[in-house]
């Protein structure tokens, strides 16, 4: 077993080494093991060398931690197994999303019991809604008070303003 500076060493990089192979073999317990491994190099030099070198030690490690996986997030992705993995498309936007945008403030019917979601009959279509928490019998007159994607908040129709446009 080795001992004083082979065994810090030997830990250090036993740590970069079991932190590499985490990425090929999920379930953190690579990861876990190879962060014990580093904290116990970082330990070992200040119980042997003091508070000096065990302060230059931890910085060390620190950086180099940051600094490695800086670097791996720029190059995993090119990497053959980082090409499956990574999501290389971006999916397209419905384009219902832009079209509930320009219903806030509208006006329409509960289609069905708003529990606190159901379907509303909205400038002459029909509408997947969600209420603001309140439960609402089919037939009710409601306003739509924000759009948010594919989401949209109606409130009972009693005069209440609907709110800002939500982003």
């Amino acid at each position: 077993m080795p001992e004083g500076p082979a065994l810090i060493i030997a830990l250090f990089i036993a740590g970069f080494v079991l932190l590499a192979a985490e990425v090929l073999v999920p379930g953190l317990v690579l990861g876990i093991a190879g962060l014990l491994c580093l904290a116990g190099s970082v330990a070992l030099v200040f119980v042997q060398y003091g508070t000096g070198p065990g302060l230059i030690a931890l910085v060390t490690v620190g950086g180099l931690t940051i600094a490695g996986f800086v670097i791996w997030l720029s190059i995993f992705p090119r990497t053959f197994i980082g090409r499956r993995v990574v999501l290389s498309t971006s999916q397209p936007t419905d384009p219902r999303a832009d079209d509930n945008r320009q219903l806030v403030g509208e006006e329409g019917t509960a289609a069905t019991p708003l529990r606190p979601a159901g379907a509303a009959r909205i400038a002459g279509r029909r509408v997947d809604v969600t209420t603001a928490g309140e439960f609402l019998e089919e037939g009710v007159g409601i306003v739509v008070v924000a759009a948010d994607g594919m989401r949209v908040v109606v409130r009972r129709k009693d005069g209440l303003a609907p709110a800002a446009e939500s982003v």
